[in-house]
């Protein structure tokens, strides 16, 4: 039987949590199993989020960002080397997924606390 790779959909709603004002935009992306996906998220804050919502499923933040150090925070059980976050320049940070599998297909949220 041949081998076919499997495609993921991901969606990334960028957040921005001031008071109880919310404004969403979002954005559809279809990857091969395998590979990777980069997301850009433009905020301002001292600590950047990144959640991960599937139907069914009860929310989950993945990490933070430390703005001031540029240190990523992993949070419990989150495996070393599945996301990354660069800051790029002004208010734009670039979350990766590596390595993608079926289990990642989901909405991934940024948002900042202030």
């Amino acid at each position: 039987m041949p081998w076919v790779p499997a495609l993921l959909l991901v969606f990334l709603a960028p957040v921005t949590q001031v008071s109880s004002n919310m404004e969403e935009d979002k954005l559809s992306v279809m990857r091969a199993t395998g590979s990777s996906v980069v997301m850009d998220c433009d905020l301002t804050g001292s600590y950047i989020h990144w959640y991960k919502f599937q139907d069914g499923a009860v929310p989950r933040r993945l990490l933070h960002y430390i703005v001031s150090n540029s240190k990523v925070v992993l949070d419990s059980g989150i495996s070393e080397g599945k996301y990354h976050v660069y800051k790029g320049t002004g208010k734009s940070y670039t979350f990766v997924i590596s390595n993608l599998q079926e289990s990642d297909s989901g909405t991934y949220y940024c948002a900042v606390w202030e």
